[in-house]
Order: C-alpha cells, then sequence, then structure tokens
C-alpha cells in the first residue's frame, strides 16, 4: 500500500448501533473546526498561551504518535521513509492540514532526518485568526505535535518540528522544517514550554513511553480476546452438537460387540478408526469414547473433513496468524488448540488433503505444529478419533493417502456394522425415534402399525440409522392418528433383507464408493434430482448441500 492510495472512509469502522467510528483499535471522533477554535482560546484566557501550547502540543503528538504505529505494517519492507510518508497523507486525510513536501531526506541507519515541509489550508492558523487575531509568533501547535509525534515514533528518537513561517501571524504561507535534535539544538529549543521547572520536551518523553506502553498493553487484549473468541465459538458448536445427541440404541449382537470395543479402549489414549457405511454412528460412537474416557470433562471437538474446502483445511486444523493469508484480519485458533485436554473426532478423515496429511501426522507423533504463517511451536494434549465411510488401504494403494498416516491412525479400528447387519435393532431403534419426535411435535402416538413394521424390517437400510430416522421423523410430522404408518421409501423394487452369508454367496461385494454412488442415485431419484431445500437429497442424507455436491461430482453424479 502507497500513501496515494490511502481513502478515508476504507480506513474507517463505523458501528452506528453502538454509536461509535474507529481506526484499527483506536476510537475517533469527528469535531467541528470552530469548536477547537473556542476550544484554543478558552485555554488560552484560563491558563494563559504558554500553558495552552504545552496542552495543544502534547494533544498533537499524542495523535501523530498512534497513527504512526497504526501505519507501522503498511511500510514496503523495512523502508523507514516509506513508513513515515504515511503520516502527511494521514494529516490531510483527517482534514487538519494539507502537507506539501519540499524536501525531505530520512536515513534512519545513518541518523539523518532533514524535512522542509509547506502546510495548507492549517485549520489552527485559521482558527486562531477567527477567535484571536492575528499572533506574534507561529499558532500550529497541534500540528507541530502531531508531526513530532509521528516522526519520533518512526525513527525511534525524539524528532522536533518548528514553524519558520506562519499564516496565523499574518506570514503568506507555513513553513516548517524538522531536524533530528543532536543536529540542531535551536529546533528543540523552539518546541520547549518551560513552565514551573518543567518542559515539552521531558513531557512528551514520558508521553511517548505511556503511549509505548498502552500499545503493547492493547495488543495482548487484542491476541486474548481474539484466542478466547475462537475458543467460545467452537465450544459453542459442540455443545450444541452435544446437548443435541442422541443415546446409542442397540441389543444386537453386532452391535454388543462393538460397544464391548469401545469400553475395552475408551479410558486409554490410543488412535481410534472408527469405520463404517455413512449413516451407521460413527459420530456416537466417538462420543461414547470421549464419555467413557479420563478426558470426558474436557472439550470434544468435531472436525468434518469432507465439508472443509481445501484452501482452508490447514487453517481449521491448526490455526493461523493475523496476516498469514488474504483475508486473515485476526489470528485464529485451530481445532487442534482449541481441543488441548480433551478429545479431537476428525470424520471423513479420508477427505483430507495430502498435503495436509503429512502436518497432520507430525501433530499426531509429536503433538506439535505451527500455526499457518506462524513460526511458533505449540504443544498440545489431544486424544484423536478418527472416522471414515472409505477403505483407506485402497486409498493408500491409489496414492491418495499417506501409508504412514494410515498406520498411524490404525491403532485400534472398530468396524461399525451397518443395519441391514443388525435387523434386531431395527425395531428398537424406530420405536425410539418414535418416541423422541412425537415428544418433539407433540404428537400422540401410541404405536405402530405392524404393516409398517413388517416394511421396516425387510427394508434394506443403504442410509443406515440415519436414514430411518429421518422416515419415522417425517412419518410422525405427517401422523393424523394414534396409530403411526411409516412408509418406505422407494416401494417400486424389491429390498427384502437377505442374511448377509447369502448375500456373499450368491452376489460379488461393491465397494464402499460403489454403494454410496447407488445409493445418492436412488435418493435423488426419490426428490426427483432436488439437491437442496426441504425434501432435497441433501436434507435426507443429512449433508450440507455443497458437501453432496463435491461427493456427486467426485462420484461422477450430475
Amino acid at each position: 500500500m502507497t500513501p496515494s492510495e490511502l481513502k478515508l472512509f476504507e480506513l474507517l469502522r463505523t458501528d452506528e448501533g453502538a454509536g461509535t467510528i474507529h481506526f484499527g483499535h483506536r476510537r475517533m471522533l469527528l469535531l467541528d473546526a470552530d469548536a477547537m477554535g473556542f476550544l484554543r482560546k478558552e485555554l488560552i484566557e484560563t491558563v494563559g498561551i504558554d500553558r495552552a501550547r504545552r496542552i495543544l502540543a502534547r494533544f498533537g503528538y499524542a495523535c501523530g504518535y498512534r497513527d504512526a504505529l497504526i501505519t507501522k505494517d503498511w511500510q514496503a519492507g523495512d523502508d523507514v521513509a516509506d513508513w513515515w510518508s504515511f503520516g502527511p497523507r494521514l494529516h490531510t486525510l483527517e482534514g487538519m492540514v494539507r502537507v506539501r513536501i519540499l524536501n525531505s531526506r530520512i536515513d534512519r541507519v545513518g541518523g539523518v532526518f532533514d524535512v522542509d515541509a509547506e502546510w495548507i489550508n492549517s485549520y489552527e492558523a485559521e482558527q486562531h485568526r477567527a477567535h484571536l487575531g492575528l499572533a506574534d509568533s507561529p499558532v500550529c501547535w497541534t500540528l507541530l505535535g502531531y508531526a513530532s509525534g509521528h516522526s519520533s515514533a518512526v525513527f525511534g528518537r525524539e524528532v522536533c518540528y518548528s514553524e519558520k513561517e506562519c499564516v496565523g501571524k499574518g506570514d503568506a504561507r507555513c513553513l516548517v522544517v524538522a531536524r533530528v535534535p543532536h543536529e540542531s539544538g535551536e529546533q528543540v529549543e523552539a518546541l520547549k514550554a518551560d513552565d514551573e521547572g518543567e518542559n515539552i520536551q521531558a513531557e512528551l518523553g514520558r508521553l511517548l513511553e505511556a503511549l509505548d506502553r498502552r500499545e503493547k498493553d492493547l495488543r495482548r487484549q487484542e491476541a486474548t480476546v481474539s484466542t478466547l473468541e475462537s475458543q467460545l465459538m467452537t465450544l459453542r458448536e459442540a455443545i450444541k452438537e452435544s446437548a443435541g445427541a442422541e443415546e446409542i440404541v442397540g441389543t444386537s449382537a453386532a452391535f454388543r460387540k462393538v460397544m464391548k470395543e469401545v469400553d475395552r479402549v475408551a479410558l486409554s489414549d490410543a488412535t481410534v478408526l472408527i469405520c463404517g457405511e455413512t449413516g451407521t454412528g460413527k459420530d456416537m460412537i466417538a462420543r461414547a469414547l470421549h464419555a467413557h474416557s479420563s478426558r470426558r470433562g474436557q472439550p470434544f471437538i468435531t472436525v468434518n473433513c469432507a465439508a472443509l474446502p481445501e484452501s482452508l483445511v490447514e487453517s481449521e486444523l491448526f490455526g493461523h496468524e493475523k496476516g498469514a493469508f488474504t483475508g486473515a484480519f485476526k489470528q485464529k485458533l485451530g481445532r487442534f488448540e482449541i481441543a488441548n485436554g480433551g478429545t479431537i473426532f476428525l470424520d471423513e478423515v479420508g477427505e483430507l488433503p495430502l498435503e495436509t496429511q503429512a502436518k497432520f501426522l507430525r501433530s499426531l507423533q509429536q503433538s506439535e505444529f505451527e500455526r499457518v504463517g506462524g513460526t511458533r511451536t505449540i504443544t498440545v494434549d489431544v486424544r484423536v478419533l478418527a472416522a471414515t465411510n472409505r477403505r483407506l488401504d485402497m486409498l493408500v494403494a491409489d496414492g491418495r493417502f499417506r501409508e504412514d498416516l494410515f498406520y498411524r491412525l490404525n491403532v485400534f479400528p472398530i468396524q461399525v456394522p451397518p443395519l441391514r447387519e443388525r435387523p434386531d435393532d431395527i425395531l428398537l431403534l424406530t420405536h425410539y425415534f418414535v418416541q423422541r419426535y412425537s415428544s418433539r411435535f407433540k404428537k400422540k402416538i401410541s404405536s405402530v402399525d405392524q404393516r409398517s413394521l413388517e416394511s421396516l424390517r425387510q427394508y434394506h437400510w443403504p442410509g443406515n440409522v440415519r436414514e430411518l430416522e429421518h422416515i419415522v421423523e417425517r412419518a410422525v410430522l405427517l401422523a393424523e392418528t394414534e396409530v403411526l404408518t411409516v412408509e418406505v421409501p422407494f416401494t417400486g423394487r424389491s429390498h427384502r433383507l437377505e442374511p448377509v452369508v447369502e448375500q456373499s454367496e450368491t452376489r460379488s461385494l461393491k465397494t464402499l464408493s460403489e454403494m454410496e454412488r447407488a445409493y445418492i442415485e436412488e435418493v435423488l431419484q426419490h426428490t426427483n434430482g432436488l439437491i437442496a431445500g426441504k425434501g432435497g437429497a441433501a436434507e435426507i442424507l443429512d449433508l450440507p448441500a455443497s458437501t453432496l455436491r463435491h461427493r456427486m461430482k467426485k462420484l461422477g453424479l450430475k
């Protein structure tokens, strides 16, 4: 950014509801020039011209110093002259005076600071003449203070300006010069205002130190607030998800085997890979593992890897520093950092981009990482749970998943059976969902008719428990009698369940991708191609519409 590119209204942030204007983190005010003129007159008449000059110069010094701190990050590299040049531009944009540089030599390393400038339309000279008449000496005190404060902050040592000509005392123009103090003792004297043994240079030095401390405090507070905001937002999501979580329901032998494995591994910190088709309840198994672990009182943070754009995956997992990329206006904590002390659950881990997998593997092995754009290594204590509906070993063979990461995740695999392999749980889950949604929708339902129960048992459930839940939810919502009738979708086809052994003997098994593609095709057929919105395929599959479109594209569906 260059000074000429600065636009006033692009620098300011307004909040009409709060009645505030901000430049950076500073609250700004729009003040009437005449009001400042009356204040000057009142100060001079009350405390005398020397003390009034001292007060107004200190006021200007503080304004200039703070403007310099805000523009520090705008400079091109370490060019101090570039940083300094933002001051005259802001001086102009803020309506105080138009600055025309006549001569400037700025070199921090060589200790050179030499500036001559003309001030055009000085508000101070104008107001002094309007309220007090012509003066005997220069009157642009706040402007001198501003220029001195800004240049001192940029140069890293005291820089003093003096006004050689001033419209306020009848000159044709306002001409100012600046030198570093050791080059011209005369310039230092120009800004001194003795009052009871004190002088403005000592006061300005103390003010500079106070502003330095205040600026550092504000930056620390901003970093703390940013951290707390990130934690609060993520924990609110986690609490909301936990509040809506259903209990695990199942009595079949296949499901009891899964829960036995959960009990065996829950109290350890071992990484668990939960495998199973879409809709089988892998997330519920992850929650059960956390709830039965020693970390149950700590955060449980979920990351849906399939729903994250590739460009944001690393930032979501590990966070980023302010300015790390376009749009990174402030520091953000990653999910790993927020989950510190607790559990992080990576759903659809097979969707992680290859370039992110390496950094993820390091965080698993060493419990440390750096934020995007950062250099500080952050150490965390996090248990990792992962889930996938894909064959990770096949992704490894295809070169789409790191072999070392697969072995690191696959420490304790748990296979969640599809609903068609646990037919004894279908009726139990049906009654559970009927009770849940009849209470939610305030419907009085006493039973489910037998024909519906038989249809539910015979359906092949490609969408598993999630599909069953949505079918029951819809039935309860539309129910008009106490006896619930549940309509199983796709009645034009035979979906009678067969024993798993017989299936494997009569036909070849499909891959997960083939099954997923076939199921999405069926759902789209059912919705007449509607993806988003009420009754759309995304709602039935319990997926964001963007995620469903992404999967359709990967599976070659249109």
